[in-house]
């Protein structure tokens, strides 16, 4: 650590330091999703530095030119693949610039061939390189070295004689895919085992993989999808966002102690479809550690947040500890600050626990996920002690109330109204209820129905039954607008007919700025999809609003949220609502409802309102002053981060 963390080679004795050497000069290093090469060219540098402190050092003997030091890497030890011709056509021209600048001569040598370095094709559709049997394996060792020759000769080589050497190696590739009884993947698909025979054979996979595979959502994956899920079925959903594929490709390309290290999206960490990931990475894997930054993104150009993930590929045990480290100030301060991060470290039994849902009938838990971002990461220190001192006095909001979305209408436009248009149409009564389409239209808690500013448009008769009411005209008015063949609206029997829906008495909005607040309209209404709605509770609305709108509850909808969204703003999806832990409202006092008509909500800055549910709220779980002061240090603390992370770059 002291070596590669910090340069030091004090305590490197000769003979060690001579089998470093040879371990450096035979790393295999690769990233399977290279893009313009940016991180092949972070290896090389990483690489060169190493060498050069251990060569100065303790092995003066074996020093090179930096020219040749760099074309050794670039020879030995670095590979690299990507779907984009143009992208590997860049990694390799920025290999070549990294090495020319450094040739000192007055006739440049020839620069190296990297077309069986730098490999285009698909990552993730070839097979695994693990699964083929001992017949093919035998076969690869009886080309491995051959192959290997030849392709270092390939790299030196120029004219006729390198088209020669292209034409060798390719058909001892051929060879081996012939030699398979399962049919080659396509020419544009990467054959891990043919492609990098050599690295299989004679290493049993890369000791590194390291990348920033790409931020694709599920939805626009195209029409390799399906036979993405079927392939990596142990790791991944229909509902996984591209790089979940990429971390289970990494852990096949890698050998038994190989070291896997993503930049990636934190979205697995938290979400519903990481589960699948979460359990594969325990049973597969050590996870060694999760970094994440409180305060910056990486990236200025994707709007999604990232964190650093270090994985070493060996099967799960229960007593491996994971790391989660959550970095305080700018990341370079806060590795070389201890006081500048948090670590938790969480052993895999403690983590495959869990993540274990309730018994089913037979009384098996199965694996469904857990918040490792949400309470490992960004969880101030006042969350374990909520936890210990909140045993019987916190519950889930699924446990005690039905939740669902709201209302999605397919075209707000056309159903919910505002008094300029129903006056307008004159639209009858009996089709218009009142709706809440946006947590901006109140800023009490409570509301009254006939303050809302827009009705909703409910209608559930055919247009024969409506002819000679302004209803029906209002309908032909939106078909002539074309809203009746939006794909949201087409699939309905009647297009403009929502369906029987029950009015419900609490929402909450799930998209959230610093503030989540949820609604309270004691006669009932309709809310729109941007919200959840809370119907029949267990306990009294009053009391579950109050405990909806603590600041206790504002730090745990802080914990369960999406804080992947990049623009600062927390997403709340509706399983998570369901799960989402409060006080039980049942041991609440009563509250009087004139407390939620006032206006001032916002959590950072806590209204007497606020204050007195949150006394009730503390004085369940038994906190002290400086608890209770933790706790609201905790919310403003998980806001701000959000916030500042998103003016980060």
């Amino acid at each position: 650590a002291a070596f590669v963390d910090e340069r030091d080679t004090s305590g490197i004795a000769i003979t060690a330091a001579r089998r470093l050497a040879a371990a450096l000069d035979a790393v295999t290093v690769v990233d399977p999703a290279c893009g313009s090469g940016a991180y092949l060219l972070g290896m090389m540098q990483e690489l060169i530095e190493l060498q050069t402190v251990l060569y100065s050092d303790e092995l003066k003997e074996g020093t090179h030119s930096l020219y040749d030091l760099k074309l050794q890497i670039i020879q030995r030890n670095l590979y690299g693949v990507d779907i984009d011709p143009f992208a590997t056509n860049i990694a390799m021209l920025r290999l070549w610039l990294a090495l020319s600048i450094e040739y000192e001569g007055d006739h440049p040598e020839p620069l190296p061939n990297l077309d069986f370095k730098i490999v285009c094709g698909d990552s993730l559709l070839g097979p695994d390189p693990r699964s083929f049997g001992d017949l093919f394996r035998a076969g690869v060792h009886m080309v491995a070295d051959e192959l290997s020759n030849l392709k270092a000769k390939f790299m030196e080589s120029t004219g006729a004689e390198k088209e020669r050497l292209r034409e060798e190696v390719e058909e001892l590739q051929d060879q081996l895919k012939n030699a398979r009884a399962e049919a080659s993947p396509p020419q544009e698909v990467v054959d891990w085992s043919v492609e990098f025979a050599e690295v299989f054979d004679q290493r049993n996979g890369f000791d590194i993989v390291v990348a920033n595979p790409p931020y694709v959502r599920q939805e626009q994956i195209g029409p390799d999808k399906a036979a993405l899920t079927k392939q990596y079925a142990a790791a991944a959903t229909a509902r996984s966002d591209l790089y979940c594929y990429f971390y289970a490709r990494a852990l096949q390309m890698l050998r038994a102690g190989g070291m896997h290290v993503f930049v990636c999206s934190n979205s697995w960490l938290d979400v519903g479809y990481g589960a699948k990931l979460q359990e594969y990475l325990l049973r597969n894997a050590h996870v060694r550690a999760v970094y994440e930054s409180a305060v910056e993104r990486q990236f200025s150009t994707a709007q999604i947040n990232t964190i650093i993930s270090i994985i070493e590929k060996s099967k799960g045990n229960g007593s491996q500890r994971t790391r989660f480290v959550s970095l305080r100030e700018e990341f370079e301060k806060a590795l070389a600050n201890s006081a500048s991060r948090r670590e938790i470290a969480v052993t895999n039994a403690e983590l495959m626990e869990a993540g274990k849902g309730s018994p089913d009938t037979r009384g098996r838990r199965k694996f469904v996920g857990d918040k490792w971002g949400g309470k490992y990461l960004r969880a101030p220190d006042i969350y374990w002690t909520i936890l210990e001192k909140g045993r019987g006095k916190l519950v889930r909001l699924g446990e005690i109330a039905t939740v669902k979305f709201g209302i999605k209408t397919g075209a707000n436009e056309f159903f919910c109204l505002d008094k300029n248009r129903t006056d307008e149409w004159g639209i009858e009564d009996a089709f218009l209820q009142p709706v809440m389409a946006s947590p901006r239209e109140s800023r009490s808690i409570a509301i009254d129905t006939a303050r809302l500013p827009k009705m909703l448009f409910m209608c559930h008769e055919d247009k024969e039954e409506l002819m000679g009411t302004a209803a029906l005209d209002y309908i032909l008015w939106g078909e002539s607008e074309a809203f009746n063949l939006r794909r949201s609206v087409s699939g309905r029997r009647l297009w403009y007919d929502l369906g029987q829906r029950e009015t419900v008495p609490l929402a909450m909005n799930f998209v959230i700025g610093s503030t989540a607040r949820t609604f309270f309209i004691a006669s009932g209404s309709y809310f729109t999809n941007v919200f959840h709605t809370v119907s029949n509770p267990s306990v009294s609305p009053l009391k579950l609003c109050a405990a909806m709108n603590s600041t206790l509850c504002q730090f745990m909808v802080n914990l369960t949220g999406r804080a992947n969204l990049g623009g600062g703003a927390l997403k709340v999806e509706l399983y998570e609502f369901e799960s989402l832990m409060i006080a039980d409202p049942k041991h609440l006092p009563d509250f009087d409802t004139g407390i939620f008509r006032t206006s001032d909500w916002d959590v950072l800055t806590p209204s007497p309102e606020r204050r007195l549910i949150d006394d009730a709220v503390f004085d369940l779980l038994g906190l002290t002053q400086g608890e209770r002061d933790a706790v609201y240090e905790g919310v403003t603390e998980l806001v701000e981060n959000r916030r500042r992370r998103a003016r980060s770059v």
